[in-house]
């Protein structure tokens, strides 16, 4: 998104000074007389009758419908803040009441009438995509007259997905809303007509990959609206916003405290660069200058933090500050990896596909070589498969865990097309009993490791096929630094030709091409 290089504000100068000095509470009456809005404050005398009717706040583009019956003011601006604004309000005036109801009237006009005896700036930003540029919210700040310096920011909505399933069950989805792609030749007033018909407000959009974000109202059956979407001949592609979630990485039996934090050995100058889309990054990390970037794909705006350790643990073995159990007998311990550091995953362990989606273009924009994607999904997606292909052309090598449970079924991304799928061995090379098994494994790598911070539990002793990957991605790209202009396919071939051959001979479904232990390694970086 790129923000307008303006503001727009309004300010009405009736005080309300005195009005502040009374016990009784305002209420702000608007009514729509056709076009026009009227709008009266009132002072009540006692208490506050109780509200009848739900609140109702849709922000479409320059539009807006509220539906409010004695609501505070707050509570108001909140709804707005729901569609991804930053609100800023005088607390002073947080619980003035709103009634009345308007119907998708220009933003500015609502705005005026609803706080005539406030003071407020507006400004824009644009969600660039295929559509053409659209107009969205930025930021609300509202205040008494000549008290701007008195705003303070509403919190913004929290980072934790709301998460649900269909009536009938099926895969987990947030909580309204969808994620939508338009056929070529769709115009800009075509797109904002069906969000509008939608009742959904536009959140956001990833325009290399023509996908748009949209919230809806509150308590919206999204099944049943994705299935009259694909009968719109506008609609390319329309999807809840499916959740992908963090496997649960079993401790061996060997947990406890470890004395103190690993250093990474630092990486050559010119190294490349590893992205690591996970739960996020310690503070404590101990990875310090190895950390080339970091992003928070849940708030952007926060510090990059790691509630769960899942994320934290994979940058350590992706570094080489954590080495698994009888990985490579010394033959990478001595070169670090630079870290990508991204935050898909809330403190529950759950990620939007649209939040992986954008982590991918935040990685390429970083200038990754190689992704380590230490998690996975049973629900396919045809806006995550799209992402995955664009990462590929654009030469990152997607590396993925194959799963740590041993069904056969397909877990994604390893499943997609040119995703390295990664399977687990144990301590003596051979293959760990909970490690998922098919055609989407692509390798099998050591898959045990013992780490000074836990996952969601005590530093100690882990197992799963997010440590292999994160492994064969740290492989890759020590690899990558010392051929720098080798191309995607040429290090996956290398990766290949290097591997130690297990189980049968050639490739088979529990081990893939083989086994990235001591032997390949060497092989792989002579």
């Amino acid at each position: 998104m790129r923000q307008i290089g303006h503001s727009l504000t309004k300010k009405c100068w009736r005080s309300l000074l005195s009005i502040l000095q009374h016990s009784h509470t305002p209420t702000l009456h608007v009514f729509p007389r056709g076009r026009a809005l009227v709008l009266a404050v009132l002072l009540l005398a006692g208490s506050v009758q109780a509200r009848s009717l739900p609140l109702q706040v849709r922000l479409c583009g320059d539009r807006i419908t509220i539906r409010a019956d004695q609501t505070p003011l707050g509570e108001v601006l909140r709804e707005i803040a729901r569609g991804g604004v930053t609100v800023k309000i005088d607390p002073r005036i947080e619980s003035y009441r709103v009634s009345g109801s308007v119907e998708n009237e220009d933003l500015d006009a609502a705005l005026e009438a609803l706080l005539t005896s406030f003071a407020y700036v507006i400004s824009w930003e644009v969600v660039d995509g295929p559509v053409g540029p659209l107009p969205k919210l930025k930021e609300m700040q509202v205040f008494l007259p000549g008290e701007q310096r008195a705003v303070r920011a509403l919190p913004r909505p929290s980072s934790t997905l709301a998460v649900t399933t269909g009536p009938g069950g099926g895969s987990a989805f947030v909580q309204d809303e969808i994620l939508l792609g338009m056929k070529p030749g769709t115009t800009a007033e075509e797109f904002q007509r069906l969000v509008e018909q939608l009742g959904g407000t536009l959140v956001g959009s990833i325009p290399e990959l023509g996908v748009y974000r949209v919230l809806l109202a509150r308590g919206s059956n999204v099944p049943a609206l994705i299935e009259q979407l694909k009968r719109n001949p506008l609609v390319a592609e329309a999807e809840p916003n499916y959740v992908a979630n963090i496997p649960s990485n079993p401790t061996t039996g060997e947990a406890g405290s470890t004395a103190s934090m690993p250093a990474a050995p630092a990486a050559p100058g010119g190294a490349a660069v590893a992205a690591i889309l996970d739960s996020g990054l310690m503070a404590s990390s101990g990875l310090g200058e190895g950390v080339v970037g970091a992003y928070d794909a849940l708030d952007p705006d926060r510090a990059l933090t790691d509630a769960v350790g899942h994320g934290t643990q994979m940058a350590m073995i992706t570094a080489g500050a954590v080495q698994p159990a009888d990985a490579s007998a010394g033959a990478t311990d001595a070169e670090g990896v630079p870290i990508v550091a991204i935050r898909a995953f809330d403190e529950n362990g759950n990620a939007s596909y649209y939040g992986l989606m954008r982590s991918i273009d935040y990685a390429l924009k970083q200038g990754a070589r190689v992704v380590n994607m230490s998690w996975g999904s049973e629900t396919d997606s045809k806006f995550l498969s799209t992402a995955i292909a664009y990462a590929q052309s654009k030469g990152l090598i997607v590396v993925a865990a194959a799963g740590n449970a041993p069904t056969g079924r397909p877990v994604y991304p390893a499943a997609y097309s040119g995703v390295v799928g990664v399977g687990a061995v144990d301590q003596n090379g051979r293959l760990w009993n909970q490690s998922n098994y098919g055609s989407i494994v692509a390798l099998t790598a050591p898959g045990m490791a013992s780490f000074p911070i836990g996952h969601n539990g005590p530093p100690g002793s882990y197992a799963g096929t997010s440590i292999s990957s994160a492994y064969v991605t740290r492989a890759l790209a020590l690899y990558l630094t010392r051929h720098p202009k080798a191309t995607r396919q040429d290090a996956l071939t290398a990766l290949r030709n290097a591997l130690t051959d297990a189980g049968a001979a050639g490739r088979d479904n529990q081990y893939g091409y083989g086994v990235l232990d001591s032997a390949a390694i060497k092989r792989l970086l002579q």
